[in-house]
């Protein structure tokens, strides 16, 4: 099968109005209008930026896109979710004034900002998959619970996955903590004795009984827990931490495997808008502002994950004349095996 995949040549540097326009126009392209219903809860799946990063999609150019979706009686909002890393987006009230800081407020955009996976990260539904490492996967639960999702990506290097884009948009920044947690580890979370004040707050969460105080401190044992990372997300001083010990071809492979779980359900009213714009070599949960790799190429849209991503780094890898390296093709095929979308697509090149 061959997807299509619209393209609009353009620089940030343009005209903020005309980049609104050819999101509008990226999305009619797709029909993604067309097939979100009245009542329809609509997820507009974005990346609010790390703290000190300034290369996130910015909120103005989204304001356009919900009056449309509004317009058909639906009900969009702007959606993340909270990080498996302690910081500024790890928890839903830290995360939602970092958010309003960067302009995602319900003046700027029209649509209320919510986080999907809940205060702490563990509000999840779990979704039955039929991967080759999960059966059943722990997404956030708005996401899980909405009509239709509306994926806006920002192309980008990563430390791990080698570059992100949609599928990273939903199968990392779409999953609850637990689902970050097995993707990125395989071990249990371990206990820091120097920080851990023996609160029991852990304990109070583990559904499996596998945390108790050994000489005033919390001790996990690894024969029963299940790695759900609720201790993760409750702990007061960030006593209790993880392994990043998964390599990059499996965390890709369970990434899209939690892509899949996101995407369950939602039928046709699925979209995806990538932005190549500032692309840079890590991703924006990187606090910092990094210079970009090369000149701005466009904006991308398609109803086919796979597709845009593969056309994504097809323009990205043309402008800067190499190839990123052997692995990013990992998860695009893994997720062409899943039978989530299709590596082979037809560019449409729009020109407003």
């Amino acid at each position: 099968m061959i997807s299509k995949v619209y393209f609009c040549p353009l620089s940030l540097k343009e005209d903020k109005e005309k980049i609104s326009r050819s999101l509008v126009l990226l999305l009619e392209k797709t029909a993604f209008f067309e097939k979100v219903q009245k009542n329809d809860f609509v997820a507009i799946k974005i990346h609010f930026g790390e703290e000190g990063n300034k290369g996130f999609v910015k909120p103005i150019y989204l304001k356009d896109l919900v009056k449309e979706i509004q317009k058909r009686g639906a009900k969009p909002f702007l959606t993340d979710t909270n990080t498996l890393y302690v910081g500024k987006r790890a928890n839903a009230v830290d995360h939602l004034i970092l958010a309003s800081k960067h302009g995602f407020t319900i003046e700027q955009v029209g649509a209320p900002i919510i986080i999907s996976d809940g205060l702490l990260g563990n509000n999840e539904i779990k979704v039955k998959i039929d991967g080759k490492h999960f059966k059943e996967v722990p997404i956030a639960r708005e996401l899980g619970l909405c009509q239709a999702i509306l994926s806006i990506n920002h192309f980008t290097g990563h430390i791990v996955t080698h570059f992100g884009a949609g599928i990273k948009n939903l199968g990392m920044g779409g999953s609850a903590r637990a689902g970050k947690l097995q993707q990125h580890s395989n071990l249990s979370p371990r206990v820091n004795p120097t920080k851990c004040t023996g609160c029991e707050e852990c304990i109070k969460w583990c559904s499996t009984n596998s945390i108790s105080i050994v000489e005033g401190k919390a001790k996990i044992d690894p024969k029963t827990c299940i790695g759900c990372g609720q201790c993760l997300s409750v702990c007061p001083v960030y006593a209790i931490t993880f392994s990043w010990n998964e390599s990059s071809e499996l965390v890709q492979e369970k990434m899209v495997e939690h892509t899949l779980g996101v995407l369950k359900g939602k039928g046709e009213k699925v979209a995806h808008i990538t932005f190549l714009t500032h692309i840079t070599e890590e991703c924006d949960c990187i606090s910092k502002d990094e210079e970009p790799l090369c000149e701005d190429i466009g904006i991308l849209s398609s109803t086919d994950i796979v597709a845009i991503d593969k056309a994504s780094l097809d323009l990205v890898e043309k402008k800067l004349g190499k190839k990123i390296s052997k692995l990013p093709e990992k998860q695009i095929q893994y997720a062409e095996s899943l039978g989530i979308g299709s590596s082979k697509y037809e560019l449409e090149i729009l020109n407003l």
